[in-house]
């Protein structure tokens, strides 16, 4: 397995700011805008489309917030040089999933424990 070293920290750096602009774009985006008031006459068909995509805007928005705190915390890692290691267990982080998903604090295995706690019990 290829595990991450300090000297890689520039390039991780790199991947996580381009993460955290991407983020930050993204919910600068879904800033609500003021209505104008042009619509006098109400179509229900045209209100529930509204709430629908009013709905899935939230979604998106809740979850870029919560990638851009995975982010922060990974540049806070990378400034303490824990990065690269999992916050669960303490072993190396592969270099792959580093790759793929910069801003991850767990390894596979933690990562699939902590989203299926009941897998880990046998």
């Amino acid at each position: 397995m290829d595990t991450y070293d300090k000297s890689m920290a520039p390039r991780f750096g790199q991947l996580l700011d381009q993460r955290l602009a991407r983020l930050r774009a993204i919910l600068q985006s879904e800033m609500p805008t003021e209505s104008t008031g042009a619509h006098d006459v109400v179509d229900f068909k045209d209100m529930a489309s509204d709430e629908s995509i009013a709905a899935i805007d939230e979604a998106q928005s809740a979850r870029a917030a919560r990638d851009l705190e995975h982010v922060l915390a990974a540049k806070r890692r990378l400034a303490d040089n824990s990065y690269g290691m999992c916050e669960a267990c303490g072993e190396p982080i592969d270099l792959r999933r580093l790759t793929a998903l910069p801003e991850t604090a767990m390894c596979t295995a933690c990562q699939s424990l902590d989203e299926h706690p009941a897998a880990g019990r046998r």
